[in-house]
């Protein structure tokens, strides 16, 4: 029998695939410590023939706060972006006057709740706003706080009334704000100085050194009036008064302390020709003292009710003024502003209790002196000086009459006017 022997070759051949074997193998765990590295572990069993996944944490942990990292830096950015925004805004209303918007007749305008910060960058610069001003406590138990000023009215009252014995109510031309006479028969006399006439293109005025404000303004009003100047917000001292009286400063008003607006008698809207007839309306000359809630709704609708009748081809002589001491501003009831000067005297602003307004309605025309009668319109309004104005309804609430006003005030209205005319005007009530 015959003996079968191993040859070189064949054991070459089973080391061989030894080899190949091995090789193959390490091959494998070559590849699968590669893929150690990747987020998924795949591990494989002959025996069980199962095949296990697993989570690779440590790059799982790196890559979520890697995410976390830059979404959280950039909502961070933008948070910040954000606030700085909301500040800058904050910051231009509140030194703006923290604008609002009021609805009136006209439509929507923005309207200032404070005085601005803005426009007094210069008088903070120097120290010198807010003016000094010094309070003490009311004693009628309101804890609310008032000037230590005594009450002062300082009203004047008209000396003749006398129908056309006064020169100034003659020589008046028609459309001017006097032609139909002259209320307290001021006169352009530095001695007259509760009483001092100022005559001025767009209107005419008396003025009181005591009171630091008018006692009436008078204007006409007519279609021509009208125009595309701006409003020129330029409050400033009235250059013309005498040199030796004080003239009142637009920081005066001291909003912040007291509460009052700045309040045009003749209204800023009612002269907008031209940026000059604009800019004269805000002489302080032309301003009172008047609670937010007067000027901006109820005093501000009835202005823009005469300019809707002037519109419908209609015109207007109007008078207006203060009248009386002690009215309610956003920060209280006072009778009277302090300013108080570099020489350590201390003036007084009176703070009125009322603002009034006659006014004459007559179609547009000529020869205005004799188409007036008994029948033509007259408005007369006597509006409290207080917060709270609107809440019981609009200007026509306060509609009065012309008597009651001249009673109130001892001037004498439009006495240029024949006598039966004047009495029967002056007695009607107004019917919207």
């Amino acid at each position: 029998m015959a003996t079968k022997k191993t040859t070189g070759t064949e054991k070459s051949g089973t080391t061989k695939k030894s080899e190949v074997k091995k090789t193959g193998t390490a091959s494998k765990s070559r590849s699968t410590k590669k893929s150690s590295d990747s987020i998924l572990k795949v591990s494989a069993s002959k025996k069980t023939g199962n095949v296990k996944v697993g989570l690779d944490a440590e790059n799982i942990i790196k890559n979520v706060v890697n995410r976390k990292w830059t979404r959280g830096k950039k909502t961070g950015v933008l948070s910040i972006v954000i606030i700085i925004v909301a500040l800058l805004l904050f910051g231009t209303w509140f030194v703006y006057g923290k604008p609002t918007i009021e609805i009136g007749a006209e439509g929507w305008t923005v309207v200032q709740t404070e005085e601005p910060i803005i426009e007094h960058i210069g008088e903070i610069f120097r120290g010198e706003y807010p003016p000094k001003t010094e309070y003490v406590e009311n004693n009628n138990g309101t804890g609310e706080k008032q000037s230590s000023v005594k009450k002062s009215n300082g009203q004047v009252i008209s000396s003749t009334g006398t129908k056309g014995s006064f020169p100034g109510d003659l020589g008046n031309a028609e459309n001017s704000p006097l032609y139909l006479g002259n209320p307290t028969d001021a006169v352009s006399d530095v001695s007259k100085n509760t009483n001092y006439l100022m005559v001025k293109p767009q209107y005419t005025l008396s003025y009181n050194t005591e009171t630091l404000c008018p006692n009436w303004v008078a204007w006409h009003l007519d279609n021509s009036d009208f125009g595309g100047a701006d409003r020129s917000n330029d409050f400033r001292p009235d250059e013309e008064l005498p040199a030796q009286w004080y003239a009142v400063k637009k920081a005066d008003y001291q909003y912040n302390a007291y509460g009052y607006d700045r309040g045009h008698v003749c209204p800023s809207a009612d002269r907008t020709k031209t940026p000059e007839d604009n800019s004269m309306t805000f002489l302080m000359t032309n301003m009172v003292p008047q609670s937010p809630d007067n000027n901006r709704v109820i005093w501000m609708h009835f202005e823009a009710y005469e300019r809707e009748l002037v519109k419908d081809g209609k015109e207007a002589y109007i008078i207006a003024g203060p009248y009386g001491t002690g009215g309610t501003g956003a920060k209280g009831t006072f009778d009277s502003i302090p300013i108080n000067l570099k020489s350590g005297e201390t003036l007084n602003m009176n703070v009125p209790a009322y603002t009034w307004k006659v006014v004459i309605v007559l179609d547009e025309g000529s020869d205005d002196l004799s188409r007036i009668n008994k029948n033509s319109t007259v408005i007369a309004i006597n509006v409290p000086n207080q917060m709270g104005m609107g809440k019981t309804g609009d200007w026509e609430q306060y509609i009065t009459t012309i008597d009651e006003i001249e009673a109130l005030t001892g001037y004498d209205f439009f006495e240029l006017l024949p006598d039966d005319i004047e009495d029967a005007l002056e007695a009607s009530v107004y019917q919207k």
